[in-house]
């Protein structure tokens, strides 16, 4: 199956991705917090928290998953409603319980098993429609199939009730409030409740059941308070609200304009409006507050990028990486940056970052394009239409694609290269 994705930059974030139903946005900040959250529930697990990747889905309703793969995606809304890292915390917990549980491979037993009953019925049905009896025919079809999605349903019902309960020892043996997991079903049960649903037709219990539930394993035991992560959980909250949020909404929530969340969510209004001096003007605020947090050069170093001002970006970013010189996503930053500050020497650095950057993540699109206008600056064309070629081919324009590796192989001599172009070419075969 060939997922078809685009990109569009947006403000603070690095980009969108399209996939299907998923509109991912990625920021390290927030990211690296879910992340640092799920470490901590793993620790006493055999999951390895390096193979658990966090993405944030733009959705105006509150949802969480996880894919076979270990990905986690949680919807802007699920953040926006969290009142604090209790709610985070179960939401993880549950999605790992899933994985725990391997309830990837036991549905697709089910599945399999309830094929079968699909398959007999239809054979059934079409038995008694050649005979004759269309309506016992399409009875049978009809019922077969019924019986088929009912049995799924439950056992989608059953897969959750478990991953509820992974999540209650995983909060539980970690220190977090069950608090948090009753905060989120709450707000579930809200929509449940206007929508009148029949419990029958849901992949999940009611969450009036797994509520009930919940509150029957707290107990009277002090919590572990993480005033690191509550403290990074506000300054997320704030990067949000002040983005998604109303003018009147964010002077209702941060009326206190001393508190470094205030300044942060009016740095990121103003951001989103286009007042970007302003927006800068309140991010220094925030460096004078605590300058040793990464986000804040970060998101400086992005508004003087979109201003155009991209040696004052490059400092930004590199004070981001000095900082944090383990989060990938500066790395990109600063190597666009370095582009278009159309300096000569500039264009070998932005290629160095841009090559570590592009061994790190699992999707560099941007990444291979800037690596392709690099490259061609610095009249290495095959090595340019390289670039592009990974670049189409990762975003399934298989077409576009072959026209530079066509190019690449006219102009090149490079033995490593022509191997390289031999394997895309391989890799385009396959994937159509």
């Amino acid at each position: 199956m060939r997922i078809l994705i685009t990109f569009v930059i947006i403000s603070f974030f690095s980009f969108i991705v399209k996939a299907n139903s998923i509109n991912v946005i990625r920021d390290a900040e927030i990211e690296n917090l879910l992340s640092d959250i799920s470490e901590i529930l793993v620790k006493n697990t055999a999951l390895d928290n390096k193979n658990l990747k966090f993405y944030l889905d733009h959705k105006n309703y509150i949802n969480a998953l996880v894919t076979p793969d270990k990905k986690f995606f949680f919807t802007t809304e699920l953040l926006l409603k969290s009142r604090g890292i209790d709610d985070l915390a179960g939401v993880i917990s549950h999605e790992i319980g899933h994985i725990i549980g391997g309830h990837f491979q036991k549905r697709q037993m089910a599945m399999e098993k309830n094929s079968v009953i699909s398959i007999l019925s239809s054979i059934l049905a079409v038995g008694a429609i050649a005979s004759g009896a269309y309506e016992a025919g399409s009875a049978i079809l009809m019922g077969g199939q019924h019986i088929s999605r009912a049995k799924q349903l439950a056992f989608s019902r059953s897969q959750e009730s478990l991953a509820d309960q992974t999540a209650i020892r995983l909060l539980k043996e970690n220190g977090f409030s069950l608090q948090g997991l009753i905060n989120i079903f709450e707000q579930l049960q809200r929509n449940e409740k206007i929508k009148k649903i029949n419990p029958y037709f849901l992949t999940h219990p009611l969450s009036t059941k797994r509520i009930r539930n919940i509150k029957m394993n707290i107990e009277n035991k002090l919590t572990k308070k993480y005033e690191k992560l509550e403290y990074r959980f506000k300054l997320v909250k704030a990067k949000l609200n002040g983005f998604f949020l109303k003018s009147e909404q964010i002077e209702f929530l941060y009326s206190d304009k001393t508190k470094l969340e205030s300044l942060y969510a009016y740095a990121l209004h103003n951001y989103k409006i286009g007042k970007i001096n302003d927006a800068i003007s309140l991010v220094n605020h925030c460096i004078k507050i605590d300058s040793k947090n990464p986000y804040f050069y970060e998101l400086k170093g992005q508004m003087y990028y979109e201003s155009g001002q991209f040696n004052k970006a490059i400092k930004s970013f590199s004070n981001s990486q000095s900082l944090l010189p383990v989060e990938k996503g500066f790395k990109l930053f600063l190597a666009k940056s370095f582009y278009h500050s159309k300096k000569k020497e500039n264009y070998k650095k932005s290629i160095d970052l841009l090559w570590s950057y592009i061994k790190k993540d699992e999707f560099p699109v941007d990444a291979w394009h800037y690596l392709g206008l690099n490259y061609g600056k610095l009249r290495k064309l095959d090595y340019s239409s390289y670039s592009f070629a990974e670049k189409y081919v990762l975003i399934n324009k298989f077409d576009n694609a072959k026209i530079h590796i066509d190019k690449a192989k006219k102009i090149t001599k490079d033995p490593i290269l022509l191997k390289k172009l031999a394997d895309l070419e391989y890799e385009i075969n396959k994937k159509q």
